[in-house]
């Protein structure tokens, strides 16, 4: 059980996460590689876990790789907030990505 004065900070903050996708069967036989490096930790160039592309980067609360399961993404970014609304507190929950990106499989 999580504890209130924890539910009630969650709820004063909006938490932002990515999930990364592997690469579909069609991308590697048509020889695509990925181009997403995933920083899981801080380090000395970003405060937050990120991912970058070429030369740009972005920072989240969390970054699920493409060796990511299911109850991982669970178990991080939506079972507190089950709690917090079996508590009474409100909670919503967006996916935004574009299409095919795998959206549909994260939340089912």
């Amino acid at each position: 059980i999580i504890q209130k004065w924890h539910i009630k900070k969650m709820a004063q903050n909006v938490k932002v996460y990515c999930r990364v996708r592997p690469l579909l069967p069609s991308e590697k036989v048509d020889g695509a590689r990925s181009c997403i490096t995933i920083h899981k930790e801080s380090d000395e160039t970003n405060s937050k876990p990120s991912i970058r592309v070429g030369d740009r980067s972005w920072g989240f609360d969390g970054v699920f790789g493409i060796d990511s399961e299911q109850s991982d993404v669970y178990d991080v970014t939506v079972a507190p907030l089950v709690a917090g609304c079996l508590s009474g507190y409100n909670a919503t929950i967006l996916a935004y990505g574009q299409t095919g990106s795998g959206k549909t499989f994260t939340m089912g």
